[in-house]
């Protein structure tokens, strides 16, 4: 090479590798490492911290820049910098999504299942780009044109795609499929290394977006996204109008007859007039009444000896005041309200959920469809609104035994819109119960997020008792339908 043709080769920045040094001939192991740092990491699944999301995403860069230097070299790097392309959008949107409420939309619906084939197929797509790539690459250092740990790697990836489909589960499949990922990949660092004291180089191409102007871009990118996803995409959409205060008029006596029966009037004024008319032909009423903190307290030491003391949890503000509320209308009959109301306003609005745990008993069940409605005060106005969902929800369980057990529980969804006040609504259940010795413990859980600050995004009904982003509150309303007293 002449004096003019050095210079050339100096001022021609490498794509992807312009950290590399002088020297062309680490250019194409240094991409390669790129590439394998990259499968690596996205090959992790670290369920802590987050880490199942961010090493992948890690991962996906480095495969990425890595790809985007070796493009040039052959058609098997071409394919598989396309198919990081590819990747590197689907992993963006999904981390993006995973910050709204909506990431599970497509969850059990033929949409989801080409999806995940999608995936699985450009994944293997992937690999095997790898493998026709390597097997190139080895032939222009002068080796023998094949790829054994390539190979073995899309063995292993058809395996895991595979053992995924079935569902296996397993320490020991586990154990050995990580072992082998393990040996595969030390092969193909060491195959990078012998490209690399071949003298292998790549062809330097000039470049308008250096790497770390792309990671940094994509970065942004993702960040903004995530914020969108945060401000916008964290509630319900509810549909708000105002409260309509004449639809009672036609119900006024049976609302009458039910406040002279003790029905506590705060909450009969937020029902709807449907819900009143129910009602009709009541002749008793149960109600109990008890504000809980949604807060988590302050700690009291209390010095109770020389050398003991007592430590407290004070609730100075009990927020949610929870109203359970049994009328009669018959003999064997009843309509059952769970009425809340924030008597200070919401710390966050994000998704709330309500749920009547359990739906029904073996000496009591549901009489008829669910209702309900919530409420808020805004700008001096009071606004109603049906619940986003309300449904019947079947939870499972098992036990340290492994004996399965089976609930079917009502659960109400809503979002209160940002800026209100006086946030308040019901659920109404009419019940029938057996004709005698009959105890009715209807139990409700409130369920309220206190923060936007979780990953993956997850509503109050699917983090009411495994997510720190949530507070679940309990009450019940717990009587003798057959005597018609309460039992607390």
């Amino acid at each position: 090479m002449n004096e003019q043709e050095k210079t050339t080769m100096n001022i021609i920045e490498p794509e992807g590798l312009s950290n590399c040094g002088a020297d062309s001939g680490t250019w194409c192991g240094q991409a390669l490492k790129r590439v394998l740092i990259g499968m690596t990491l996205m090959g992790l699944t670290l369920n802590v911290l987050c880490l199942n999301y961010i090493l992948p995403a890690i991962g996906m860069v480095f495969l990425l820049v890595g790809l985007r230097a070796l493009r040039r070299e052959n058609a098997g790097f071409k394919g598989g910098y396309v198919i990081a392309i590819l990747r590197t959008f689907h992993i963006t949107v999904w981390m993006i999504l995973d910050t709204t409420i909506y990431a599970d939309v497509l969850t059990g619906t033929t949409a989801a299942v080409v999806l995940t084939l999608f995936n699985l197929v450009i994944v293997l797509a992937q690999v095997v780009c790898l493998w026709s790539g390597l097997k190139a690459l080895r032939q222009k250092a002068g080796f023998e044109a094949k790829c054994g740990a390539a190979a073995a790697l899309i063995v292993w990836n058809v395996v895991l795609c595979a053992l995924g489909l079935i569902r296996w589960s397993g320490w020991i499949t586990g154990i050995i499929m990580i072992v082998l990922y393990i040996i595969i990949m030390r092969r193909l660092f060491a195959l990078a290394g012998e490209l690399d004291n071949a003298g292998c180089t790549i062809t330097p191409v000039p470049v308008r977006v250096k790497d770390w102007q792309l990671v940094l871009s994509l970065a942004v990118l993702l960040a903004a996204g995530m914020a969108c996803g945060y401000a916008f995409g964290g509630s319900y959409p509810m549909e708000w109008t105002p409260l309509d205060h004449s639809a009672q008029a036609e119900v006024q006596s049976t609302k009458a007859k039910l406040l002279e029966l003790g029905f506590p009037e705060a909450v009969l004024n937020d029902l709807s007039s449907e819900d009143i008319a129910m009602c009709e032909g009541a002749t008793q009423i149960l109600s109990r009444t008890e504000d809980k903190p949604v807060n988590d307290g302050r700690e009291v030491t209390t010095q109770t000896g020389e050398n003991s003391c007592r430590i407290d949890t004070v609730y100075d503000a009990k927020e949610l005041r929870l109203t359970g509320v049994a009328v009669r209308v018959g003999e064997y009959r009843w309509i059952i309200f769970h009425h809340f109301l924030w008597t200070q306003p919401m710390n966050y609005c994000g998704t709330e959920a309500v749920q009547l745990w359990p739906n029904g008993q073996s000496d009591w069940w549901q009489d008829g469809d669910a209702t309900g409605r919530v409420l808020c005060s805004r700008d001096g106005q009071t606004l109603a609104a049906a619940y986003h969902s309300l449904d019947t929800q079947d939870t499972f369980t098992t036990d340290f035994f492994g004996n399965s057990q089976s609930s079917s529980n009502l659960t109400g969804t809503f979002s209160m819109p940002r800026g209100s006040e006086n946030q308040r609504g019901y659920v109404c259940l009419p019940i029938q119960i057996a004709q005698e010795d009959t105890y009715v413990n209807s139990w409700v859980n409130y369920t309220h997020q206190n923060t936007w600050a979780q990953y993956p995004a997850r509503t109050a009904r699917e983090g009411m008792w495994s997510s720190s982003a949530f507070k679940t509150i309990q009450s019940a309303l717990q009587f003798d339908a057959t005597e018609g007293r309460m039992l607390y």
